[in-house]
């Protein structure tokens, strides 16, 4: 490994928790190649990636490919990978599963087991070296690592990075209140969507031509999701009663999707009906939207119970849910106080 100069800076350091894997990579590859230097300088045929595979061969054999990367928790390619070389240096053997045929069953070969007992000396050298160098940084480095790969066990790097990038996306998507310059926009992000997956009914056309007719001078509202300057998703809540708001017309335009804008909108829309003292917010959707229905489960809406065949505004294959919206704790304390 090449020697870092003492005015040169070492840019995977310098990237801290960003090329935190590929630090712990290198430092790996580094102590392996140490060790493969310590097999040879005592002419053993081994390489220290092989260890792994080979030890647990040498403990408890025969073992298929499949048992040994559980009980390793490696990925099967990566077992392969080692136990083909093993194979080409004459430590390992393979044969049919009697049980499976499918199965290959390794185990170490007489060649194998006998350079295990020459490098059982060499490995509790390696432990001892091993222990001195954890023991010099002053922590439970061991320990250290077994609980970041419990954490990683509970939840994954991938999905960790994924609900950081779900949430930086969210905040990303502003909200505007409609304005008749808006009009053209919610009547295009409609059809767009709506011609996508349906035919325009009559009621679509209706609430499309005249957004502040039909919704807003009836007591709804209507918003729309602007991100980097440009309008690209909208929705509606219309007001059935003073208590019921439906949340309707919510349409993300093709570029938008998986940006987060549904679903901010959606939650705009909730804090909206909230605002207008909402107890309850219907919803009709279809089965075959499948993205849209996951969400929609996701923010609390259920199947409605109430909403009858006939009441359902739409010739398409149609289904109604609700989420029931709790009455926050003050309003109760002043109901119980009159």
């Amino acid at each position: 490994m090449k020697s870092i100069k003492k005015n040169e800076t070492d840019f995977i350091e310098e990237l801290g928790t960003l090329a935190f894997a590929s630090r712990l990579r290198r430092l790996s590859e580094r102590l392996l190649r140490d060790v493969s230097r310590t097999y040879r300088a005592e002419n053993l045929n081994f390489e220290a990636r092989w260890f792994p595979v080979f030890y647990l061969l040498w403990r408890q054999s025969p073992l298929a490919v499949t048992a040994i990367a559980q009980r390793l928790h490696l990925t099967h390619p990566a077992v392969n990978q080692v136990a083909g070389a093993m194979a080409k240096a004459g430590l390992l053997i393979s044969a049919r599963d009697s049980r499976d045929d499918r199965r290959r069953l390794l185990s170490l070969s007489p060649a194998g087991k006998s350079l295990a007992c020459q490098l059982q000396p060499i490995w509790q050298d390696i432990r001892e070296a091993t222990a001195e160098l954890v023991n010099a940084s002053g922590i439970d480095l061991l320990g250290a690592i077994a609980l970041v790969e419990k954490s990683l066990d509970e939840t994954n790097m991938s999905e960790r990075v994924r609900t950081r990038c779900k949430k930086r996306q969210l905040a990303a998507v502003e909200i505007v209140n409609y304005q008749p310059r808006y009009r053209k926009d919610f009547k295009k992000l409609n059809l767009e969507w709506i011609e996508k997956y349906f035919t325009v009914e009559p009621i679509d056309q209706r609430i499309l031509d005249d957004p502040e007719g039909q919704i807003i001078a009836n007591g709804g509202r209507v918003i729309l999701a602007r991100l980097d300057r440009k309008i690209v998703g909208t929705a509606a809540l219309i007001k059935h009663d003073s208590t019921t708001f439906e949340l309707t017309k919510m349409a993300v335009t093709e570029k938008a999707r998986g940006l987060q804008v549904g679903k901010r909108l959606a939650l705009a829309a909730i804090e909206h009906a909230k605002a207008l003292k909402a107890r309850k917010i219907l919803l009709f959707t279809n089965p075959k939207l499948i993205a849209a229905n996951a969400l929609y489960h996701q923010l609390g809406f259920a199947p409605s119970i109430i909403v009858l065949r006939d009441a359902i505004p739409y010739r398409r294959p149609t289904v109604a849910l609700e989420l029931k919206i709790k009455e926050p704790p003050h309003h109760n304390q002043q109901r119980r106080q009159k």
